[in-house]
């Protein structure tokens, strides 16, 4: 595959797809895609992660997948509730549910934060984006059964979101999704807690 096709079908990519589809080598790959950021022709989002914001398919969800590395983890929270229909506040940053370490990165097209939960709520309510390239984004109810988990865990982060549309959840399966989860008596408990009064306020 020659370097124009390639951009045209790749919106996001690491260094590595690059190489691999163009059949280089990695170093000459690196120096290619250097030569076309200098020409503004490509913007580097991290170490060995491109973009092209004025690809037509292009969303910065797409880079979620590269920016994990060797961690699980998938779009989740306000940023899924959006993207879901659940909520009409569009997010400052792109929140990501991984097994990872909690951080913040700055990038050229947008902030992204990474929030740590456990590998057992993994399970369910996670689908693939429709998107060219895909990737992986919580429901509606799992995203907002995640963020009522952090909110759990981080003091009075997220105690109120007003903006939510109820008719966006399937709430038998948010709440057979919750039963599944694995958490503590405690945990559980205050989720249902605040799944109950949500359902008061919307």
């Amino acid at each position: 595959m020659n370097t124009i096709r390639f951009l045209q079908e790749h919106p996001v990519f690491s260094t590595r797809e690059f190489a691999f589809l163009c059949q280089i080598s990695m170093s000459a790959a690196s120096r290619r895609l250097a030569r076309l950021e200098a020409q503004e022709a490509l913007t580097k989002v991290s170490r060995g992660v491109w973009c092209q914001p004025a690809h037509a398919r292009f969303s910065p969800n797409q880079a979620v997948r590269l920016l994990l590395g060797n961690e699980r983890g998938y779009v989740s929270f306000l940023s899924a509730l959006h993207t879901e229909g659940a909520l009409s506040q569009i997010p400052a940053a792109v929140q990501v549910a991984t097994t990872g370490h909690g951080r913040m990165l700055e990038t050229p097209i947008g902030r992204y934060e990474f929030h740590q939960i456990k590998p057992e709520m993994m399970r369910l309510g996670i689908k693939v984006s429709e998107t060219n390239p895909p990737y992986l984004r919580a429901s509606a109810e799992k995203a907002l059964l995640d963020t009522l988990y952090l909110s759990t865990r981080k003091g009075r982060r997220y105690a109120r979101l007003p903006e939510l549309d109820a008719s966006a959840f399937d709430w038998k399966k948010l709440i057979a999704q919750l039963d599944a989860c694995g958490h503590s008596r405690a945990i559980a408990s205050a989720i249902h807690a605040r799944l109950a009064r949500q359902q008061e306020i919307t």
